[in-house]
């Protein structure tokens, strides 16, 4: 277990890896924010023109 707590201080690719994971969950988040926001408007339209149709 030792061996896994030191070992990323000597990995050279880390800190890129850390961005690119961040980067990910930013754009993940953005996604889900996105998807929400359109599923919103979809049954906001939907209720809205309930009545209209038969």
């Amino acid at each position: 277990m030792a061996g896994l707590t030191a070992a990323p201080k000597v990995l050279p690719g880390l800190p890129f890896a850390q961005g690119l994971q961040e980067a990910a969950g930013a754009g993940f988040l953005l996604y889900c924010t996105a998807a929400l926001a359109m599923l919103s408007v979809k049954f906001w339209f939907l209720l809205r023109n309930a009545g209209g149709r038969p």
